[in-house]
């Protein structure tokens, strides 16, 4: 049996290096967590965590959405 992470902001985490953050990613592996979904704040949000994490080799998801206290807001969105 193995773990899954179905909602985190693994941007918000405080890390100085990609050292820092793949010992805390090795960590929850080791835990059995073994899928992690990183779930975004906004459209720029997204695409900043699909870059951290793009050449990781653990299971790492990615979702955006708008929160609720942005719904009215209009932006133009550029992917």
């Amino acid at each position: 049996m193995f773990l899954i992470d179905s909602h985190c902001h693994l941007d918000k985490i405080s890390f100085n290096s990609k050292k820092e953050l793949k010992k805390i990613l090795k960590n929850a592996y080791k835990k059995n967590v073994k899928i992690i979904l990183s779930v975004s704040t906004s459209l720029n949000n997204y695409l900043k965590i699909k870059k951290i994490f793009k050449k990781t080799k653990y299971n790492i998801f990615y979702s955006c959405g708008i929160h609720p206290l942005n719904i009215n807001k209009k932006k133009k969105i550029k992917i």
